[in-house]
């Protein structure tokens, strides 16, 4: 399924090209330095429209990881409260104490924190064996 960032980046790409047209269009009706406006706006099109939909992938991506860390967390502790998912503050609190969480996107692997001892790890989601 698309993301709406990507759609966003079709948007953008689209809405690009077509000021880029403009502007070769304009350069070649006035012959300033231009021989052809269609190839210039159809390459520039091109590359501009891939850009822009790569970078929604990568945030439709990114967003579809955090909503999978939060399910995770909030299926499997109760009460979930004041949860953070920063760079730097990835916290949440559960029943009174605070935990704070890794995830690992090549590993797929969520570990919990409470204070400094692992209280759980998860792997796609799954509670590890292992694990309390």
């Amino acid at each position: 399924m698309i993301g709406s960032s990507t759609i966003c980046g079709i948007a953008i790409g689209l809405i690009a090209t077509a000021l880029l047209g403009l502007i070769f269009w304009v350069m070649y009706s006035y012959n300033l330095s231009i021989k052809h406006w269609i190839p210039q706006t159809i390459i520039a099109g091109i590359i501009i429209t891939s850009w822009a939909v790569y970078a929604g992938i990568i945030d439709d991506n990114n967003t579809k990881v955090e909503k999978s860390v939060k399910n995770t967390i909030t299926a499997n502790y109760d009460n979930v409260l004041n949860y953070h998912n920063e760079e730097d503050n990835k916290t949440f609190v559960s029943s009174g104490s605070r935990y704070t969480f890794d995830y690992d996107e090549k590993t797929k692997t969520l570990i919990v924190l409470k204070g400094s001892d692992v209280d759980a790890v998860f792997v796609d989601g799954i509670k590890d064996k292992g694990e309390k």
